[in-house]
């Protein structure tokens, strides 16, 4: 799949579809200067994907909080909050302010989540745990439900000091939702089931376990699940 170009609404975008041109860098810092930022509607955050060769270097986050996950391959992050050890699908917060090394044995593949505007915090490193325990939340509202109300539930794992960029792990029972506008911009990486979405314009797409998209800030989207789905998200909500 070649990379997409974005359309004339905020809509979805699949991030993996950006990836496949991304060649393992030669760069020392992939979450720095080798990162390709895309043309992501998404407030006062960039989204990048990166190709990080074989090898080893060291990355300061002075532009934000970054969330990053490995989409093909394996990596392994150094901090002073440990040694984090990410496979395919697994993520992590790195804060402002935190320095981390980093050390791969293969070509590896990533995708990030910057807040650009993120407050000084605690400059730590913060793993997204995928099996973390999960606690009731709020499903969708009734008036633009289609059908039964689903059972969801989230939690989560990082949130900035000013409280707008969040990150975690969510999921729920099937249900159908009527178009609702997305004040937020929020990245998904689906962990179980599949959805479709379709935007304001008619355009549809489908999206299962294991892919990785976003709905750009501004975006008016329905919701089909027939399954349960359960995903990985950071979403900006000013």
């Amino acid at each position: 799949m070649t990379a997409q170009t974005p359309a004339n609404c905020p809509t979805f975008l699949d991030l993996k579809a950006f990836s496949q041109d991304v060649p393992a860098g030669g760069s020392d810092d992939p979450l720095g200067g080798g990162a390709r930022i895309l043309p992501v509607r998404a407030g006062d955050c960039e989204v990048f994907v990166s190709g990080v060769a074989a090898g080893e270097g060291l990355h300061r986050e002075a532009r934000g909080d970054t969330w990053v996950m490995v989409l093909e391959g394996a990596l392994r992050f150094l901090s002073a909050d440990g040694e984090f050890d990410l496979a395919e699908g697994e993520s992590l917060v790195i804060a402002r302010g935190a320095q981390v090394g980093w050390r791969a044995s293969a070509p590896v593949k990533l995708v990030g989540m910057r807040y650009l505007a993120a407050p000084d915090g605690d400059a730590g490193v913060h793993r997204i745990d995928n099996e973390a325990p999960l606690a009731p939340s709020n499903p969708p509202a009734d008036d633009v439900l289609l059908g039964e109300k689903p059972s969801c539930r989230s939690g989560n794992q990082f949130t900035s000091v000013d409280a707008v960029f969040k990150c975690g792990i969510w999921d729920s029972t099937p249900y159908r939702r009527l178009p609702i506008h997305f004040h937020h911009s929020e990245l998904m990486h689906l962990l179980a089931g599949s959805v479709t979405f379709t935007d304001a314009s008619g355009r549809t797409a489908s999206f299962g376990k294991g892919d990785t998209f976003i709905i750009e800030k501004g975006a008016d989207c329905s919701w089909d699940s027939r399954d349960y789905v359960a995903k990985v998200y950071a979403y900006y909500r000013p």
